[in-house]
């Protein structure tokens, strides 16, 4: 389902902003220095307007939880998908997810520009300058002016968790020094050098803004979308931050904040924070329909929080028989002879490429790398593992299993070692989250991990060919046109 978004007029001179803003960055420090001074000593025809109301600062901000933040091409890089050759062909005009899905060194050269790169850094242009103005706004409470803050710092901290989940070394395998992604507080037109923060300053900074925003924002959405931030799902947010960071005791934390918020509260809106139970779901053979639907704040009940991009993992349609990304056999190999709903719901039967039926990942639907019920619960079950706290691992970890077998085969899993429980977790994560993203970030968490590096696939064969994915390529590289503006960078392995 696609989401279409309405421009406001304050949008024409923020993206104007935000060009200028990513040039800063990543391109064109010159072409600022020439022209973008007089834009913005010069007042605004009356076709846009410089903020002056809340409702200004509502207007800029607002768009910005329905954007797709994610990296697609983090879909392509798992162990959990396959690519035949038929498909791999077929992409020939998608360079670069071709290189992710081979682990390239590099998967930007200096002729591809890089959308995500530069659609982060105009939206963190945007978040500062609300952060920066928006308690100047006279004549209206203060209170008021604050929540608008929090809602930019709560985007701020994912923008830039989505940056340096991306093109910086895990934190788990980064020391004090190793660069990470620029980190920008502040709009300052005459800074025309930024420098690599190092990957632990990028989180501590993240971690910041989402403590400030907590302190701020209300338990539930104001507004009528469950994607808006609030106490609730950035409580959800900063925990799978430390879950990312391999903090696991200060997560669990978080994570029992969340579910005691949840429990103590309720959404004005009736939103409902919930597992959906995949025996209500009505599978269709070409895409995932009979699951809640993205972008609908009734009956998508597992959506805490958006952080969306999508990808099809089809090329064609499936109604033909077309090449499409399938689940590869690790993947697979997860899956129960019958009985798991995902299997029927996620992956098609017909229309398979290359004659290997049931493995199609089926096609065209967005992807929440953001907070969802699902992560939520494993998040705690892992947390709980790891503290030796079985009887709460077991709990959330066979809630989820309830809701995704069917009835005829589901049994509790039970067992009072943490290591046996903690595989359980981690091969649950693989299967729940088909093709979105969220394994490789798991791969690049767990890498060192003495149970989660077992359960990766670090090969992969292509045409005759291995690829090896080595510790390096766990960090993809900065896009060269970035570099070319930025030469005293140093640049990732």
């Amino acid at each position: 389902m696609r989401y279409n978004i309405i421009i406001n007029k304050w949008s024409i001179l923020t993206e104007q902003c935000h060009k200028t803003f990513i040039c800063l960055v990543s391109v064109v420090v010159m072409f600022f220095s020439a022209g973008c001074d007089d834009f913005l000593d010069v007042a605004p025809s009356s076709s846009v307007s410089i903020p002056t109301f809340i409702e200004d600062y509502e207007n800029m901000l607002y768009p910005f939880y329905l954007k797709y933040n994610a990296n697609p091409i983090l879909a392509v890089m798992g162990d959990d998908v396959y690519w035949s050759k038929s498909f791999y062909n077929s992409w020939s005009g998608n360079e670069q997810f071709r290189r992710a899905y081979l682990w390239s060194d590099e998967i930007y050269d200096q002729s591809m520009s890089n959308t995500h790169w530069n659609q982060q850094y105009g939206m963190i242009y945007t978040f500062n300058k609300i952060v920066d103005e928006v308690r100047n706004v006279p004549n209206e409470a203060m209170g008021n002016l604050l929540v608008i803050e929090a809602e930019a710092r709560a985007y701020r901290a994912l923008t830039y968790f989505n940056l340096v989940s991306v093109y910086a070394k895990p934190y788990a395998l980064a020391n004090e020094s190793d660069p990470g992604i620029p980190v920008i507080q502040k709009n300052d037109v005459t800074e025309t050098k930024r420098e690599r923060t190092p990957v632990r300053e990028v989180y501590n900074f993240i971690i910041s803004d989402l403590d400030s925003a907590i302190k701020y924002l209300p338990p539930h959405p104001t507004k009528a979308s469950r994607y808006q931030a609030a106490r609730l799902n950035v409580i959800g947010l900063k925990a799978k931050v430390l879950y990312h960071m391999n903090e696991y005791g200060r997560a669990l934390t978080e994570l029992e904040n969340f579910f005691e918020l949840l429990a103590t509260t309720t959404s004005r809106f009736n939103y409902s924070y919930a597992l959906f139970n995949y025996e209500n779901a009505t599978p269709s053979p070409y895409d995932p329909s009979g699951l809640p639907s993205v972008y609908d704040p009734v009956a998508d009940v597992e959506d805490v929080m958006i952080n969306e991009y999508m990808f099809d993992p089809t090329k064609g349609s499936l109604y033909t028989g077309s090449i499409a990304v399938l689940a590869s056999n690790h993947l697979m190999s997860l899956f129960p002879a019958d009985g798991d709903r995902r299997k029927e719901l996620m992956l098609s039967k017909t229309g398979t490429d290359a004659d290997e039926p049931d493995r199609v990942i089926k096609e065209g639907h967005y992807s929440n790398t953001g907070i969802s019920m699902p992560d939520i619960y494993l998040m705690i079950a892992e947390c709980y593992a790891r503290s030796n706290r079985t009887t709460e691992a077991l709990k959330y970890l066979n809630d989820l299993r309830e809701n995704r077998l069917t009835p005829a085969t589901y049994t509790e899993l039970s067992s009072s070692d943490s290591q046996v429980i903690l595989r359980w977790v981690l091969e649950e994560r693989i299967k729940e989250f088909v093709a979105t993203g969220h394994r490789w970030l798991d791969m690049r968490r767990l890498w060192n991990d003495p149970v989660g590096s077992a359960l990766i696939e670090k090969t992969r064969t292509f045409d005759g060919k291995t690829y090896t994915l080595t510790e390096n390529r766990l960090t993809v590289r900065i896009p060269e046109y970035v570099m070319e503006f930025n030469p005293g960078w140093e640049q990732n392995p």
